[in-house]
């Protein structure tokens, strides 16, 4: 296979370039539209536990949450708790743009149409624009790690010397792993494709001195984020918290792949049947490509089926969760572009049908952009407005659980409203509920004896699910019609 070694993209032709720059644009607007609306609940959640550290040195030793992303809660803190959730998501956006561009130069190093087909797959896939718009840690996580695989794949073609080499992933392991702890996956992955390409040209010991050698820096960045986690942890009086927890289940894990490969290739309509038929064609072209001996082969196999694999074996808990597996869909959006690519080059039929397989996925991305992106995430924001257009002077909302009081206080700072939140049975002149996911928003309901109307419901996205409906008190309707016949009460 044809590999340009030496590529970069300043050896992109000009023509190209402008094609790669409104692709980048392209990129960037989706994630802007994408960031539109309030904070959802892991975001607010985040700016929460950010406002109680008060300090930089708080955020690494005070939170001990594992909803604590070190880079983000930093970005968080220096704009203050309550700032514009379209500043809060800057940093992702800035990021998750950037990775357009290292996912191009991944793909000249075999050519510029390989360039421009995996640049435009990073700007439209779905989960990406998600995690690219959204107030936490995984966009700049996915730029380290998406130039951590532009740098070992060009060293595995080159054996440049390996000390540079070493030290840049090095630095690239304790940034992504600053961003989001789930950088872990992907320093085994890497770790992983550098020893079994070495040991296809070499012995497996000197296969394995040579992987140490590489990922010494690598190793080190991993025991010093988490010995500074787990220290932090130990000496706090509360340990190490986490948001949520869940056993391992083979049925979540399925669905979180399901959901995983759906949002990553814009197949958010597809039927489950439809998705299971894509991932045995994923299985049967990470095969292909190891018997082809492709570059990346070994990256695609530990990535995609490595990933799933670790976590049925050590039986991870939340395994259910989509995002848990961003190694696995970089890899799938690299894998389709070389694929799309390869078909450019090979005749006229093949060059249709890679033009029509292309077309299908960018505008099923872009659909699927769409939705979710009115959905807002949920967008708890509406709720607050709500309230502030009824009670301007300020309220009291119930809530039935925990869940939502982060959101609300985020969405009341930012919004300079006044709003006091209960569980118990306080007077409330609203109750927000939690709805579970696709269930439907009852007229009425019951809190402490008082009856509520629906006002308003939401639903959140596939990536982000938080559905809620907004009640206000009860008010029967003759009631309010003498009431304004009168004028007075």
């Amino acid at each position: 296979m044809a590999v340009r070694t030496s590529a970069s993209l300043a050896a992109i032709p000009s023509a190209a370039r402008l094609s790669l720059a409104a692709i980048v644009v392209l990129g960037f607007a989706l994630r802007i539209v994408s960031a539109r609306g309030g904070l959802w609940i892991d975001e607010a959640w985040s700016a929460v536990l950010v406002d109680r550290a008060e300090s930089p040195l708080g955020v690494f030793v005070a939170i001990n949450h594992d909803n604590n992303h070190y880079l983000n809660s930093l970005w968080m803190l220096a704009l203050g708790f309550g700032a514009d959730p379209l500043a809060l998501r800057s940093l992702s956006i800035a990021t998750g743009t950037l990775t357009i561009l290292v996912a191009a130069a991944i793909g000249a190093r075999r050519s510029t149409r390989h360039a421009l087909v995996t640049a435009l797959l990073f700007a439209t896939s779905p989960i990406l624009v998600n995690y690219g718009s959204e107030a936490r840690g995984y966009a700049p996580m996915l730029l380290a790690a998406t130039t951590s695989i532009l740098v070992v794949g060009r060293w595995l073609e080159t054996r440049a010397p390996t000390r540079p080499v070493a030290w840049t992933l090095g630095a690239l392991t304790l940034v992504g792993l600053l961003a989001q702890l789930t950088m872990l996956f992907v320093t085994v992955a890497i770790g992983a494709w550098i020893a079994l390409t070495l040991r296809q040209k070499s012995s497996t010991r000197a296969a394995a001195i040579a992987t140490v050698r590489v990922m010494a820096p690598s190793i080190v960045a991993v025991l010093l984020v988490f010995g500074l986690l787990l220290g932090a942890a130990a000496a706090s009086a509360t340990g190490l918290q986490v948001g949520d927890y869940c056993p391992f289940a083979f049925s979540s894990l399925f669905a979180a792949i399901g959901v995983m490969i759906a949002t990553t290739i814009g197949a958010t309509a597809l039927p489950g049947w439809a998705i299971a038929a894509v991932a045995l064609v994923v299985l049967g072209a990470v095969w292909h490509a190891l018997r082809r001996d492709r570059p990346m082969a070994w990256f695609h196999a530990a990535a995609i089926l490595g990933l799933p694999t670790g976590f049925i074996l050590l039986h991870v808990a939340n395994s259910g969760i989509p995002r848990y597996f961003l190694l696995s869909s970089i890899a799938l959006l690299l894998l389709v572009g070389d694929a799309i690519a390869d078909l450019f080059a090979r005749g006229s039929a093949k060059r249709i049908g890679g033009t029509v397989l292309l077309v299908m996925l960018t505008l099923g991305s872009l659909q699927s952009v769409r939705t979710e992106a009115a959905r807002r995430r949920g967008d708890i924001d509406a709720a607050v407005i709500r309230m502030r257009a009824e009670a301007p002077a300020g309220t009291t909302v119930h809530v039935d659980h925990l869940r939502s009081v982060a959101a609300l206080r985020v969405a009341a700072a930012t919004h300079r409203y006044r709003l006091a939140i209960t569980d118990d049975c306080r007077p409330a002149r609203f109750a927000l509920v939690d709805l579970e996911t696709g269930a439907p928003a009852e007229s009425n309901v019951r809190r402490c004896a008082r009856r509520y109307a629906r006002r308003l419901a939401r639903r959140g996205g596939m990536l982000s699910p938080t559905d809620w409906a907004l009640y206000d008190l009860a008010m029967p309707r003759f009631v309010e019609h003498h009431r304004h016949q009168r004028g007075s009460w």
